[in-house]
């Protein structure tokens, strides 16, 4: 039984963390452009936001960890699109209680 209660403290650690996740401003601001549908790439999402690429590459590196994002496959040498999960319904609610 002691099995069960740290599965459960898991599920509570992963939920923290995919909320404080979808915290950041930034973060946030990525997602927004994401949810519509669109499939986007570093650096196309940073010159959307004005941000540098690598710095826009470093949260979503957090955003597909945490999946609210998910890497579109491609064929080498082109780098990654990224796109909207389709697991992640529980960021969609959380963008749409912060635009209120």
């Amino acid at each position: 039984m002691a099995g069960s209660g740290d599965e459960e403290k898991r599920q509570d650690r992963e939920s923290h963390y995919r909320c404080a996740a979808m915290l950041h401003p930034l973060r946030q601001r990525i997602a927004r452009l994401l949810a519509g549908g669109a499939e986007l790439g570093a650096a196309e999402l940073a010159a959307e936001l004005d941000e540098a690429p690598a710095r826009i590459a470093r949260h979503l590196r957090v955003l597909v960890r945490r999946g609210v994002l998910q890497v579109v496959p491609k064929r080498r040498p082109n780098p990654p699109l990224y796109r909207w999960s389709s697991e992640a319904e529980w960021a969609q609610e959380m963008l749409a209680e912060e635009g209120e």
